[in-house]
């Protein structure tokens, strides 16, 4: 359309070819203003770099993850990198600012992330029990004379991280459910370490602690726990989880689902899978947006912003 207006245009006056030509300016000036989707193709992204959103401290994080991304880097047929942002604000500006293609969350962060349009779920972790899901436990001293959550109420109680999905939403969602508001009549207090959470309840620092029941049952081949008691367990919440940015090519979301998810049928896979059972990885399905009404019930029931 716009050749055969160009050469209407060479045979008409001078003046008349300003009135042609001005319109088709604005319409080419216009074309190159409109938004196009940002999304990566599959052959552009020459490096992966895979996300991992952890309170472990960062040298732990990589040598764990490492195999882990050898794997997927010979799958993938490109290198794969481990990236480490500390905490969920550093993790949000890495997916915003395309600094990472895919990450490993807890399911509270990534509800923030996709709220936001910045991710896609990729695939489920499934726990050393064979859950996708999990429970939180909020233990004390068992000499502390504390039965019951109520006993908690005029006390603190050490959380996680206030990201975390089993190291705080779920747990505050059941005191808040079952007639205790944490956060005001019980006092909150952050850890950001599974040891430290234990040893201040040992050490009669705080008066109670919540963890992940898998991770508490984990450190206590670490950690000598005989001195606690489980006073409550909170209803269930999804596991971690990897996502992709929400602006990636879905063939390569696609390609690295694939990967992940067949790793327990791969005998080099599998090898890979078992070494990540201290982190209470047993394989990875695929993803079930279903979870995600999970996380939103409970940030309801734990009285935060859905």
């Amino acid at each position: 359309m716009i050749i055969k207006a160009c050469q209407l245009a060479l045979r008409r006056p001078a003046d008349s070819i300003a009135d042609v030509f001005h319109p088709l300016i604005l319409v080419a000036l216009l074309s190159l203003l409109l938004p196009y989707p940002a999304r990566s193709d599959t052959n552009a992204v020459e490096t992966i770099h895979f996300g991992v959103l952890s309170i472990a401290p960062p040298a732990r994080i990589l040598a764990k993850w490492q195999p882990f991304a050898d794997y997927l880097g010979e799958k993938l047929g490109k290198p794969v990198k481990i990236v480490v942002p500390r905490g969920f604000g550093r993790m949000k500006k890495a997916v915003a600012n395309r600094q990472v293609e895919f990450f490993y969350i807890n399911s509270h962060v990534f509800y923030r992330l996709k709220q936001a349009g910045h991710a896609i779920g990729v695939a489920q972790m499934q726990n050393i029990d064979g859950k996708k899901t999990s429970r939180s436990e909020i233990f004390v001293r068992g000499d502390s004379g504390i039965s019951s959550i109520s006993g908690l109420k005029g006390k603190q109680i050490a959380f996680i991280s206030p990201m975390g999905a089993g190291g705080y939403l779920a747990p505050r969602a059941y005191l808040r459910s079952h007639g205790v508001k944490s956060g005001d009549e019980v006092d909150e207090t952050f850890t950001k370490n599974l040891s430290t959470s234990i040893h201040k309840v040992l050490l009669n620092e705080t008066g109670a602690a919540s963890m992940c029941g898998v991770n508490f049952r984990l450190m206590g081949e670490k950690v000598d726990t005989g001195e606690l008691k489980i006073i409550a367990v909170s209803d269930e919440y999804p596991e971690n989880l990897i996502a992709a940015r929400a602006d990636l090519d879905p063939k390569l979301v696609e390609r690295f689902r694939n990967i992940v998810v067949n790793m327990q049928d791969d005998p080099e896979g599998f090898g890979v899978l078992t070494g990540m059972t201290t982190m209470k990885i047993k394989r990875f399905l695929p993803y079930d947006p279903a979870m995600e009404d999970l996380t939103r019930k409970l940030l309801e029931q734990a009285g935060l912003k859905p």
